[in-house]
């Protein structure tokens, strides 16, 4: 006996078909998921347009003009002025050295001033009495009055009035400048401040004996502060002097800073470094290079004046340099 379901039909009517067959039969919704899909076209090529655009690294940190102060002579600091984050201007004294020993000299070099001066007057007077006698001499051998030899002894008398003059007169000179070699050492002594800026670091205290070139203070001109970028070699191909460039630092988040390229290095980075790679050992890995390039930066126009912008060298930093 036949069962009654195998002479079933096992399809199911239309209308109760699986939704999801039905789906694509909908055209509002084939037309949402078609305008999806060139939403998402359109902007994969305008994202890929736009990094086109520009060259990005966030190999890139701010630098400025720093100095390192130091001394060139050996002697222990007695007197310090500033420290670690003060604002100097140019000539301010920030420390001062032991300086006994060259004042004593300047006082010395001084004393030996006056000194040639009084001599200076008393050769001066001597010059003119023996030039009156010499006078008297040139008339008296004109009369005949006079010998030759009396007349001879007038005439050297008179060289050596005039001799001895010109040397008190050539000692006094050179009194003044051994005190002006004095006081030239004596600045030695004293370190200023060769421009304005900050104190960023301070490597001495009082009594600390420092030698010839040591660093005493380092100091940065915070009002001259630029991006220093490090583009690998296959970017730079693309940047020109002048192309815009805008900034991102790590300190101030959602703030874009702007500026441009005004330097671009003429060397990677590797040929500054204190041991350059030896490539002759033939233990070699290629590296992509990176080439520094200088970029300048603007307060932002929103940033409020009244408001401190601290930008000091070392911050990171991202550029966005924007090519042609």
């Amino acid at each position: 006996m036949t069962s009654p379901s195998s002479n079933e039909s096992t399809v199911l009517p239309d209308t109760i078909q699986p939704e999801k067959k039905r789906f694509f039969k909908t055209p509002w919704k084939v037309t949402v998921l078609a305008l999806i899909c060139a939403a998402i076209a359109f902007g994969i090529v305008i994202y890929s347009h736009e990094k086109m655009k520009y060259v990005w690294t966030n190999d890139a940190f701010i630098e400025g003009y720093g100095v390192d102060l130091s001394s060139n002579v050996t002697e222990k600091i007695t007197d310090l002025f500033v420290d670690e984050g003060e604002f100097v201007k140019k000539g301010q004294v920030i420390a001062v050295l032991r300086n006994n020993v060259p004042l004593a000299q300047k006082e010395e070099a001084e004393a030996k001033i006056v000194s040639t001066e009084q001599e200076i007057i008393v050769k001066e007077a001597h010059y003119l009495k023996i030039r009156n006698d010499y006078e008297r001499a040139l008339k008296g051998i004109e009369d005949k009055i006079i010998s030759e030899q009396d007349f001879d002894h007038a005439q050297k008398n008179f060289e050596m009035a005039v001799g001895e003059l010109d040397l008190a007169r050539a000692n006094f000179i050179l009194a003044k400048k051994q005190l002006e070699v004095v006081e030239a050492e004596l600045t030695h002594y004293i370190i200023e401040a060769p421009q304005d800026g900050m104190i960023a670091k301070r490597w001495i205290w009082f009594g600390d004996v420092v030698r010839p070139g040591q660093s005493l203070f380092t100091m940065f001109d915070l009002e001259d502060v630029w991006v220093l970028a490090n583009l690998e070699e296959k970017k730079i191909r693309k940047i020109r002097l002048g192309d815009e460039v805008k900034v991102r630092i790590d300190a101030y988040p959602g703030v874009d800073f702007y500026g441009e390229v005004f330097t671009i290095k003429g060397a990677a980075a590797s040929k500054f470094t204190l041991v350059p790679q030896n490539n002759a050992t033939g233990n070699y890995t290629k590296v992509e290079q990176r080439v520094p390039v200088k970029i300048s930066i603007k307060r932002p126009s929103g940033f409020s004046k009244d408001k401190p912008l601290y930008l000091f060298p070392g911050m990171s930093a991202e550029v966005y340099v924007k090519v042609k």
